[in-house]
């Protein structure tokens, strides 16, 4: 390349990377020619402006948005003027938080004794408290039962000052079982300064009941078989203050429990008993004798509540201050074992006065091992048994003990009873008649037949359990109640003669032993050819005839003990016969059999008895004995 064509390309490098965009110095070559274009240098930055305008054009905005805008302008607007106006006005504000209700008092008190409190209001608000009153409430009884409260009465502060400390001292009396929890409730009502409006503030202060002020306890059996007797004792101790008003200990029963006897005797229905003469001394101890009857695994359960009742309702429990709960399952017993009285298994059995009385202690093995050494005791007692007549099978009776023994040396099946294996030992003996008796020491006529159970059982293989089981059947004779019947001439033919009137005065009376009756009566029917004239004048009882059903009703109602040997009970009625024409030669029915009725107060039974009829053969009469009652024409 020569050194002049180099220097050309140099030129042409040098114009084309100039970046002040120089014009080129070009040489007039060949026969082009020139040609100008007006080239502007800034087109660039134009097209970049105008792809920014496009780029960032807004949408307009709609009337939504407008409104939102000024909604929320607003809204800051308000905010700024509240928080204005409490700044500005704070020292107005009363807040709830800065009151301060304070409790002083011991943590912990006795059951019935005053606990005494101090009570601190105070206002740590800058504005007043108008109007306030402070209220103090808790629950009256044991049970915390917030339904049934003591309210003292409200103490009226009227104004708290802002700061102001206000301070009240009172006094509470609690009640709980030992170691519950009792809440006192203190309220504040007030109304802040300058409003009507009513506000409140309440806090609960905890006390510990240390000593409860009468306490319950309870012995029984936890286990009982059906239908055999229990005893059970309810000891109630005062442990601080006795309550004012009404306090009573109230039992409450399962349904299945037969009570037999309370002690002492209660004053409501075998179920309360007044507490007003308890002392820290002498705790009550009541004991009740029953039993409980019922399918084995049952449980019976017992409640017992100490408290205050109203006057108007004795033997509800209006203030619970102690209760507890004795709960008694129902077992099966080891040996199963009945009394039966004449073949009959019943609690209660009646019989008649000077009746023999068969008893049968039936037993069988329910257990899975065999029962050794098994002892039957039967003890007899009463005020109507016969001892020369006690006679016994398979056991020994001891008169000293009024006792009867059943066991293996009496009979050798007790010696080993083996399981499912069952039995009966039997014995009798005769009741005293009552009839002709007027010794009290026959009333309520009573024998009791108590029989006690005992044997050993295997528990390991060298170790024996003693069993024990007590059964027991009472045994009531019924009063001996009877009535008498005769007849005397009172006017006409005697002996009677046919179709001739002739007319008889009859008397009833009524004879009782041992025993009270109610409801009694006596009813007789004449037959058709005798007609009714009336009671005799003068007599007092309650006798009427049935036209319809020709009876004649004698309503005796009450009858006591020992009549027609302490005191004398009858009744005298007139009536005719007039006989026919086919009756002579015979003795004419005057009455028929007398059917006598009535309730034994003492057995609670039904006693019936009869008087045979009464003839025209005047056999009482001494005025007319050796006359023939025989109609005659």
């Amino acid at each position: 390349m020569t050194p002049q064509e180099k220097s050309k390309i140099e030129d042409l490098k040098r114009n084309l990377y100039d970046t002040k965009g120089h014009k080129l110095n070009k040489a007039r070559e060949g026969i082009l020619h020139p040609v100008n274009y007006d080239v502007k240098e800034d087109w660039q930055e134009e097209e970049k402006k105008e792809d920014k305008k496009i780029k960032f054009r807004r949408p307009p905005v709609s009337a939504f948005k407008k409104f939102f805008i000024v909604a929320l302008v607003f809204f800051v607007g308000a905010i700024i003027y509240a928080g204005y106006n409490f700044l500005a006005n704070d020292k107005t504000i009363v807040s709830n938080e800065k009151i301060n209700i304070q409790v002083v008092g011991n943590s912990f008190t006795k059951a019935g004794e005053e606990l005494f409190l101090e009570i601190a209001v105070v206002n740590n608000n800058n504005a007043k408290l108008e109007f306030t009153y402070l209220s103090i409430e808790y629950p009256k009884g044991a049970l915390n039962d917030w339904s049934n409260i003591e309210r003292l009465p409200r103490d009226n502060i009227g104004v708290i000052n802002p700061g102001e400390r206000i301070v009240r001292n009172v006094k509470v009396r609690l009640f709980g079982e030992e170691k519950s929890v009792t809440n006192v409730r203190v309220g504040l009502e007030y109304h802040p300064e300058g409003s009507n409006a009513v506000f409140s503030k309440e806090i609960y202060y905890p006390v510990t009941i240390s000593d409860a002020p009468l306490s319950l306890s309870v012995e029984s059996p936890n286990t009982a078989v059906s239908g055999q007797p229990i005893i059970l004792k309810f000891t109630t101790t005062l442990n601080t203050s006795l309550p004012t008003e009404n306090p009573i200990l109230k039992i409450n029963y399962p349904n299945n429990f037969i009570i037999d006897s309370t002690s002492p005797e209660s004053d409501v229905g075998d179920s309360v008993w007044s507490l007003s003469s308890l002392t820290k001394e002498e705790p009550l101890v009541v004991e009740i004798k029953g039993k409980i009857v019922g399918a084995e695994g049952d449980n019976q359960v017992f409640h017992a509540y100490a408290g205050t009742s109203k006057e108007t309702t004795p033997f509800v429990i209006d203030v619970n201050y102690s209760s507890i709960m004795q709960s008694i399952l129902i077992g099966k017993p080891f040996l199963n074992t009945k009394i039966l009285i004449n073949g009959v298994d019943q609690e209660e059995n009646s019989v008649s006065g000077g009746s023999e009385v068969e008893v049968s202690i039936d037993w069988q093995n329910n257990s899975f091992d065999p029962i050794s050494d098994t002892e039957i005791i039967v003890s007899l007692s009463g005020n109507v048994i016969d001892v020369d007549s006690v006679s016994t099978g398979n056991g020994f009776y001891d008169s000293t003990k009024n006792q009867i023994f059943f066991n293996k040396s009496t009979d050798s099946r007790l010696a080993q009873i083996k399981p499912s294996q069952s039995g009966s030992s039997k014995f009798s003996f005769r009741t005293n008649s009552l009839i002709g008796l007027i010794d009290d020491a026959f009333k309520e006529p009573t024998v009791n037949i108590k029989v006690s159970v005992s044997g050993r059982q295997s528990s390991s293989g060298y170790d024996y359990k003693m069993l024990n089981d007590f059964l027991e059947k009472v045994v009531r004779l019924k009063t001996d109640f009877q009535i008498a019947s005769s007849a005397f001439y009172y006017n006409g033919q005697v002996p009677p003669k046919a179709n001739d009137e002739t007319s008889y005065i009859v008397s009833w009376t009524l004879s009782n032993s041992a025993n009270s009756l109610s409801l009694a009566k006596a009813v007789s029917v004449l037959p058709f050819y005798v007609s009714w004239v009336g009671p005799v004048e003068g007599s007092s009882e309650n006798i009427t005839y049935n036209q319809a059903s020709r009876e004649v009703i004698w309503n005796i109602g009450a009858v006591k003990p020992y009549t027609g040997i302490k005191e004398n009970r009858e009744v005298s009625f007139v009536i005719k016969i007039r006989p026919s024409l086919t009756q002579v030669g015979e003795i004419p029915t005057l009455m028929e059999k007398i059917t006598l009725t009535g309730v034994d107060s003492f057995t609670k039974t039904e006693i019936e008895s009869s008087f045979g009829r009464i003839t025209t053969e005047l056999r009482n009469d001494p005025n007319y004995k050796q006359i023939s009652g025989k109609v005659i024409r």
